[in-house]
């Protein structure tokens, strides 16, 4: 929920956002895009129909004069797959894609947005675990290259596996926060439930 807000999918009841010190109103998802921030969300947000580079340029599509450019449109995910290291064909229909591939055209998506910060929203919930561990891959390389990655999950070793801050959060409130390296599972699965499992 908290990062529906901060994606503008939700409007906050109470509260306030800042972001680099400035007090932000987002009024639409729109707003957050601006800022650059993006958000890869557990359902994904694709259109099965269109092709992989159709469905990366959505919204903000290189045109010929008053038409899609097509191919403009194949070139740029080529660039954005390189530039990323997260390949697959651009002319392949995101339908007859395998969910794995299928997350890889949301992330690719975000970042053609030129998204700064990237919400992944329990994003190894539909992966298998090989997904997963490219995933996770993908995450540490983003954050490499600059890019500041939240990321929401249950699956505490996901945590301590690409995490550098973690902050625990029960019923909707805030409970701790601290540097990964100063925490462990058992810690972080008591901080999540009140009590010890």
């Amino acid at each position: 929920t908290l990062m529906k807000i901060l994606y503008v999918l939700e409007q906050p009841t109470s509260g306030e956002i800042y972001l680099n010190g400035q007090l932000q109103h987002f009024r639409s998802p729109h707003d957050a895009v601006n800022q650059k921030i993006g958000m890869v969300q557990q359902h994904f947000m694709l259109l099965n129909p269109c092709t992989v580079a159709e469905n990366i340029v959505y919204g903000r599509e290189p045109r010929k004069g008053i038409f899609f450019d097509r191919e403009g449109a194949v070139r740029v995910t080529e660039a954005l797959c390189e530039k990323y290291g997260l390949y697959i064909d651009p002319r392949r229909r995101v339908g007859d894609c395998p969910v794995g591939l299928q997350q890889r055209v949301e992330i690719l998506k975000v970042l053609y947005q030129d998204a700064d910060i990237i919400i992944f929203d329990e994003p190894s919930a539909v992966l298998t675990p090989q997904e997963v561990n490219e995933l996770l891959r993908t995450m540490r390389k983003l954050a490499d290259m600059g890019k500041s990655i939240i990321i929401i999950t249950h699956k505490l070793h996901e945590v301590m596996a690409v995490a550098d801050r973690v902050m625990v959060m029960r019923l909707g409130k805030y409970i701790q926060e601290m540097p990964k390296s100063e925490t462990s599972i058992q810690e972080m699965s008591y901080l999540m439930v009140g009590r010890h499992i």
